[in-house]
C-alpha cells in the first residue's frame, strides 16, 4: 500500500506544477489599469468632457457595449474580437490606439497584458 500514500503527493505536485508554468491571472488593479490610466482614460474615461468616441474604458458596462460603428472595445475571452486588442495592434496609423500623437507607445509587454487579460474574461476590480 506504499504507492497509495504517495497519490496525494503527486497531485499536489501536479496542481502546483500547472499554477507554476499556467499563465499568471492578470489582475485589473495590479496589470491593467495602469496601462489604460497612464495610455487611454485621457479620451476614454471619466471626463465626458474629454471623451472621444463615446467610449468609455473605466467603466466595464460601458466598455463592453458596442459602439455606433457596432465594433465592441472589449469582448470578454475573445480578444480577436475585441476593438481594443485590434487598435493597439493596428499598423494604421488612423486606426491605432493610442494615437502617435499623444506619444504614449504601448510596449510589446503591455500589449500581451491586454490580450492576455480580455482572453482570461476582462474582469475589472
Amino acid at each position: 500500500m506504499p504507492s497509495c500514500r504517495l497519490l496525494p503527493a503527486a497531485l499536489g505536485l501536479l496542481v502546483f506544477a500547472t499554477e507554476s508554468f499556467g499563465a499568471e491571472k492578470v489582475r485589473f488593479n495590479r496589470d491593467v489599469r495602469p496601462i489604460l490610466s497612464d495610455t487611454c482614460f485621457h479620451c476614454h474615461g471619466p471626463d465626458e468632457k474629454e471623451r472621444k468616441g463615446g467610449l468609455r474604458l473605466d467603466v466595464r458596462a460601458e466598455a463592453l457595449k458596442p459602439a455606433k460603428s457596432g465594433a465592441t472595445a472589449i469582448v470578454p475571452g475573445k480578444p480577436e474580437q475585441s476593438e481594443i486588442i485590434n487598435r493597439i495592434h493596428s499598423k494604421d496609423a488612423d486606426e491605432v490606439m493610442p494615437p502617435d500623437t499623444l506619444h504614449k507607445n504601448l510596449t510589446t509587454a503591455q500589449r500581451e497584458t491586454l490580450k492576455n487579460w480580455v482572453a482570461q474574461g476582462a474582469e475589472y476590480e
